[in-house]
């Protein structure tokens, strides 16, 4: 009975998710849009196999508002970058493939990353390697071995930030543990 609701808990979370995702992307919340979104939710299950998401076994609320204040602030700051690159020089503007080794092995933290990093302005995720945990970046501005350091230094800290935040059983660590390649 309780992996019975553990699996309806996580497949109910991945409705909750799409159906979040289908109101952003109308950019208005009221009844015709949320209940169009119910309809594509159940289609959606109906006719595919979508994934479960794992449960998170604790929320940190400080961590986690630290970590949507950040992420608001980097979506500033690229939206700045991107903006002053297309008005500056939109067509001498490089880009670049960055793999990123993750640290974490748990689903829900992968893809609350992936979502993060394909929402900010300059970064989208081109390839995902579940079994490696290496994320394809596509990342822009990006015109040497430092900048392309610099895209990977700030998906691995917007991973941390939400490892800090969303406790998983594939990743249950404190807060202030060192990452895992130093364990």
């Amino acid at each position: 009975m309780n992996r019975l609701l553990r699996s309806a808990g996580a497949r109910l979370g991945m409705g909750v998710w799409l159906l979040a995702v289908w109101v952003l992307l109308w950019g208005r919340i009221d009844a015709a849009t949320v209940i169009g979104g119910l309809v594509v939710v159940l289609v959606a299950y109906a006719v595919s196999r979508l994934p479960t998401v794992p449960l998170v076994t604790r929320v940190r609320p400080v961590p986690f508002a630290k970590a949507a204040l950040e992420f608001g602030w980097d979506l500033l700051v690229s939206s700045v970058v991107i903006a002053w690159h297309a008005l500056r020089a939109p067509r001498r503007v490089q880009g670049a493939i960055i793999e990123v080794g993750a640290q974490s092995r748990s689903e829900l933290v992968l893809l609350a990353v992936t979502t993060s990093v394909s929402l900010r302005p300059g970064t989208l995720l081109v390839g995902l390697d579940w079994e490696r945990s290496v994320l394809r970046i596509h990342g822009m501005p990006v015109r040497g071995p430092q900048e392309a350091d610099a895209a990977r230094d700030g998906v691995l800290r917007t991973e941390r930030r939400l490892m800090r935040a969303l406790v998983t059983p594939a990743d249950d660590v404190r807060p202030d543990a060192p990452p895992m390649e130093e364990r």
